[in-house]
């Protein structure tokens, strides 16, 4: 049986967001939206790049927020398609664990990034994530035609409280080549 610990420590910290601003249009220039870059069809996502920025300031507390002036606390996640994958990249900061059985026990491997089965139904915008690095994930997501943003919703839950996890999304942006 294959477990996974998915970013148990942002997990946890995400809990006491108390609201999640949504990422800034790249693909507006100068007020005007870049309607070919739209998604219409799974073609249209092959070789499309995204990124969520997680800021962890709105999640410090203020009496902390002094001593960590001047570090960066915005966490960027990759989301890009090719033919066949969806692939969910960590930042350099962030580490990806992987337990695994092997068979004598488990054992802990370090991910980089986790590599999904793609679906989208261009009719309703919807689409799902599947597999990844673990056996059984499914994850919704939809795009959004107007602001052209992929938002992936998935259910966080506390270690202490794993029978009412509460939802949590991944609005990834556009990345333009410049």
């Amino acid at each position: 049986m294959k477990k996974s610990i998915f970013f148990a420590a942002i997990a946890a910290l995400t809990l006491s967001l108390a609201s999640c601003d949504k990422e800034e249009n790249n693909t507006v220039d100068n007020g005007v939206i870049n309607t070919e870059l739209r998604v219409k069809s799974v073609t249209d996502l092959i070789g499309t790049e995204w990124t969520y920025t997680l800021s962890l300031t709105d999640m410090i507390d203020e009496d902390l927020s002094d001593c960590l002036e001047g570090i960066n606390l915005d966490i960027e996640f990759g989301l890009n398609f090719d033919t066949t994958y969806a692939h969910l990249t960590f930042p350099e900061d962030v580490i990806g664990l992987n337990v695994v059985d092997n068979g004598n026990g488990y054992t802990v491997e370090e991910i980089q990034q986790m590599d999904y089965t793609y679906t989208y139904d261009p009719s309703t915008q919807t689409g799902t994530l599947s597999g990844g690095n673990l056996d059984d994930i499914v994850l919704p997501f939809t795009y959004d035609y107007t602001n052209d943003i992929i938002t992936v919703s998935m259910m966080i839950a506390n270690g202490e409280d794993d029978d009412n996890p509460v939802p949590f999304d991944l609005i990834f942006s556009r990345v333009i080549a410049q």
